[in-house]
């Protein structure tokens, strides 16, 4: 969302990236100052339930807050070094050559030992190459996330730009180590009187700036692979298979800047990399702190914010600490100024913060290479109860392997390593879990319908990648209690709609005896994948690597109470077909062009709407069966695609109500271990269903 957006440091830092604040004159001094919105909204976390109390360990006679705060930040080394900044070592920089520049991943892959040396690396595009500002600058508005109303733009940017600049060196054009000396001053004094503007996080392609997209069309730029419109899904990005539109991260962010303003120490949204370019204007300041210190820069964070939340210490992009404070606590710093027509690559959790200069224009997004992958499991742990991620690594890593053509052998067993990984966890769950398993599945009146059973079967590679890559389009929700994606199970019940990860049963609030574990692919898909990466590619797989057996992956399948095979395989049906699985994509992906969409769904619910085949069908009665379901559906996913906003009735826990079941529903009854008995189509049909409208009430809640 386009805006001014206000960063404020635990130092008092005032520089901001923020919404512009009213000028006021202190008749004190005659000093000009800003009178600071305190309305300014914040995301609320959609967690129901807070995280579990096993984790806050209470004495008798426990120090008060602000006592164990003051202990924690004592232990830090806050001495003032009086450092000049300017004699920080300088990241190394690149001068690429026009053929290195012709692939934008293979060039990150080249300079990858130095990128994880230093933390990053400036990049001197070839002579001759040239860039294009996709928004034009000259005609451009924007708001702030609330205030003020009225719109901004970048003329009145550049004039607070040169009225702060004689305001506080009395001229326009002062020394990029005079403003970085003054910057750092205000950070350490904690100077609350002074606010600048930050044009930040401006999203280039929504609709709200559309009418100011510069042209493209017919010029070299427009299908450059370094156009950052087309850099994250270069070959060799795993963000190139994602549907999804993710502003900041797989399509680029506009920053417009002035005098001071600041970004505050943090890594990238699950540990990707990142590219920022400048386009024109002053210099920018960069500081970057390598992955390797990543854990210590956290722990020291957090310690001199103890009286923050981790949360709020390591992800909240709020909080500023002089390079004073890190250096005398045995963190080391490199510094860069980007100037013109510059990258700056950052690599995986290296954590990096700056300020500009002056007036300028940036554009960023983030990259995923297969080398990548440790880091974003890495975030996945470091995530957990503390902030949601912004892109499942699990889809990233099962649609990428169904795209394995894409990648060379080396890429594959990193993607194979991740697969062997996620199975044994996920076996291991399942396992683990006492409560009966149910294959997630929307009855629609056709056997083929979901279409697992060849993922399993001796089908051909394409088969397999297609289904998958399908069902990985499908909602997916966020543990309720620890944030974590639900990617490969959940456990939920008929009675409320809170959906934990099966590593948080524990704490689901339901103490009922119908809670069910939910699951979206069998084990056997995830052996299937491996399979197939090994058949290719099997001199190059080491030895160590160990899953579960086939046998017990089999075993472990067969416990499931309701599974999707044994719908495809009871006699009512028929044998699911090519035309079945463009059904499926269309159902999930809204394919318009055949004919077939969300809108489809309540007529396909019903055995009268249904004319995909003859064959018959067990019928579901209106006591069992609600075609509010499906409209709830329908309503949810379109007001996420078109980004229309609806207010929620007063007292609903739901913005579209509850899928509730019309009788007690004890999964654990016999009448669910047939497939093709009325009650079990239609309550594990509901499971599903609720578990997709709350992922996409989930997501709607996040973008606000």
């Amino acid at each position: 969302m386009a805006s001014l957006t206000e960063l404020v440091s635990n130092d008092g830092l005032s520089s901001s990236n923020a919404s512009p604040y009213t000028k006021k004159v202190d008749k004190r001094n005659d000093k000009l100052i800003y009178e600071e919105d305190t309305q300014q909204k914040r995301r609320r976390s959609t967690r129901v339930k807070r995280p579990p109390e096993i984790f806050n360990i209470v004495h008798e006679k426990r120090l008060d807050k602000d006592i164990v705060a003051a202990i924690k930040r004592s232990k830090l080394e806050t001495y003032q070094l009086r450092l000049d900044y300017a004699s920080f070592d300088e990241i190394p920089t690149i001068h690429a050559t026009s053929e290195e520049f012709k692939d934008p991943v293979h060039f990150w892959n080249t300079y990858a030992h130095i990128g994880e040396k230093y933390g990053a690396v400036k990049v001197v595009p070839p002579k001759g190459w040239e860039s294009l500002c996709p928004l034009d600058t000259n005609r451009m508005k924007f708001k702030g996330f609330s205030h003020p109303t009225y719109e901004w733009d970048c003329e009145k940017m550049k004039k607070c730009d040169h009225d702060l600049l004689i305001e506080l060196f009395g001229n326009e054009k002062p020394s990029v180590e005079e403003v970085e000396k003054k910057y750092w001053d205000i950070v350490k004094a904690g100077d609350r009187s002074l606010v600048v503007k930050y044009g930040a996080d401006l999203n280039v392609y929504s609709p709200e700036f559309k009418e100011y997209l510069v042209n493209q069309s017919g010029t070299k730029y427009e299908s450059d692979v370094w156009n950052l419109k087309n850099l994250p899904k270069s070959p060799g990005s795993l963000l190139r298979y994602t549907e999804a539109v993710i502003p900041g991260v797989n399509t680029p962010w506009l920053y417009i800047g002035m005098c001071l303003t600041s970004f505050c120490w943090h890594t990238e949204d699950n540990y990707f990399g990142a590219i920022n370019y400048h386009h024109w204007g002053d210099p920018k300041i960069w500081y970057i702190v390598p992955p390797q210190y990543a854990g210590r820069i956290e722990s020291m964070l957090k310690n001199y914010l103890a009286s923050e939340s981790a949360e709020f210490a390591v992800y909240s992009l709020r909080v500023q600490i002089a390079p004073d404070v890190l250096i005398s606590n045995g963190i080391p710093i490199y510094r860069t100024v980007q100037r013109e027509g510059e990258f700056i690559f950052a690599w995986p959790r290296a954590f990096h913060s700056g300020l500009n200069v002056g007036y300028n224009c940036n554009e960023a997004c983030n990259l995923a290479p297969l080398s990548w992958l440790p880091m974003g499991i890495k975030s996945m742990d470091n995530y957990k109860y503390n902030r949601k991620t912004c892109l499942s690594i699990f889809s990233l890593v099962m649609i990428g392997a169904c795209n394995s053509k894409d990648f060379k052998a080396d890429e594959i067993i990193s993607i194979t390593r991740f697969l062997s990984l996620m199975l044994s966890h996920e076996y291991e769950l399942r396992k683990n879990a006492s409560y009966p398993t149910v294959q997630m599945y929307i009855h629609l009146n056709n056997g083929g319908s979901l279409d697992i059973g060849s993922l399993v079967k001796d089908t051909p590679a394409s088969g397999c990648y297609y289904v998958i890559q399908v069902l990985c389009g499908t909602p997916m929700k966020d543990c309720d209690l620890c944030d974590t994606p639900t990617f490969g199970s959940c456990l939920t019940c008929a009675h409320c709609n809170c959906t934990v990860c099966i590593s948080c049963v524990s704490y689901h609030p339901c103490d009922c005896k119908d809670r069910i574990v939910l699951y979206r692919f069998p084990l056997q898909v995830l052996s299937r994948l491996i399979s197939i990466g090994k058949r290719h590619y099997v001199k190059q797989i080491q030895k160590e690597w160990t899953v579960p057996s086939q046998f017990e992956l089999l075993n472990q399948d067969a416990r499931s109470v309701f599974n999707v095979e044994s719908v495809l395989t009871t006699p009512e049906s028929n044998t699911p077909t090519n035309t079945s699985r463009v059904k499926l994509n269309s159902l999930f992906l809204g394919d318009q062009k055949m004919g077939y969409g969300w809108q489809d769904l309540e007529s396909m619910s019903t055995t009268a709407g249904s004319n995909w085949d003859d064959s018959p069908r067990p019928t579901i009665t209106s006591e069992e069966w609600d075609p509010m379901w499906f409209r709830d559906l329908r309503a949810a996913s379109v007001r996420i695609r078109s980004r229309v906003d609806t207010e929620s009735k007063a007292g609903e826990e739901s913005l579209y109500g509850e899928i509730r079941f019309c009788y007690p529903c004890s999964l654990s009854s016999c009448h669910l271990t047939n497939s093709n008995d009325n009650r079990s189509l239609a309550a594990v049909t509901k499971f599903t269903l609720r578990y997709m409208l709350l992922s996409l009430e989930e997501e709607h809640n996040e973008s606000m």
